[in-house]
């Protein structure tokens, strides 16, 4: 009999092509559907997840968030149709999204050959808890003085972005035991999770409706003030004239 972490290896490697970053004619779809919900130029939207755990054997303090249970975080991407285009999972529950922002694969990249992922003059989308970057806008810090530009920027922004929560929705809705994984390893419950990731973009191909259920799935976010970049902060003045 296959076990259920034998089925998650294997899809782990033989779907893996199911989950892509957009390049060519799907780029072209991603940023056409961005511009229509507001926000062009836009690749992608990135945000965090909880999956609930059992307690870990090993450093469970790690692993118990900010509500008081343990959990792994899920940093993914999603284009504008809910297809997840990168995700890493399996970050302690503990870590702001921030953090587990850094320890991706796409903040490396975007760190030592950015326009490998994102083309010139477009960028990835974030809520306030990532950092400013050329290529990944934020909305502006809401200090009661934004001017109806940036409160309009904003708007835009998270209008676009909440596509990334719709896509947590969906997948939480699809595989309900990611509502609470009782798994022992941590490294298991990564792979457990990618699987469903992989799983989900092939259930949407080529799309699936998203009904208001599914979409009420969202996480809180801690305050924690991030570094921004600078440059960033002119590019997205910009994009924002």
């Amino acid at each position: 009999m296959l076990r259920l972490h034998d089925f998650c290896a294997l899809v782990n490697v033989h779907l893996a092509h199911h989950l892509t970053w957009p390049v060519g004619d799907a780029l072209q779809l991603a940023e056409i559907g961005f511009a229509r919900a507001g926000f062009p130029r836009t690749i992608s939207a990135v945000d965090g997840c909880h999956i609930a755990i059992r307690r870990p054997r090993a450093n469970p303090n790690a692993y118990l968030n900010r509500k008081q249970y343990y959990s792994i975080i899920l940093t993914a991407f999603c284009d504008s149709r809910r297809w997840f285009c990168h995700v890493t999972a399996g970050h302690p529950g503990s870590w702001h999204d921030a953090r587990a922002f850094r320890h991706t694969a796409v903040a490396t990249a975007l760190a030592e050959e950015p326009s490998s992922l994102v083309p010139e003059g477009m960028h990835i989308i974030g809520d306030s808890a990532y950092p400013l970057l050329p290529q990944l806008m934020k909305p502006y810090r809401d200090n009661d003085h934004l001017t109806a530009r940036q409160r309009g920027f904003n708007q835009r922004l998270h209008s676009a972005r909440v596509v990334i929560e719709h896509a947590f929705g969906l997948l939480k809705g699809k595989f309900r035991r990611l509502n609470y994984l009782y798994m022992a390893r941590v490294e298991d419950i990564s792979r457990a999770v990618t699987a469903c990731c992989i799983l989900h973009n092939i259930c949407i191909e080529p799309a699936d409706r998203l009904d208001a259920e599914d979409a009420a799935v969202f996480d809180a976010v801690e305050h924690v003030e991030p570094h921004d970049n600078p440059q960033a902060a002119a590019y997205r003045d910009d994009c924002n004239n």
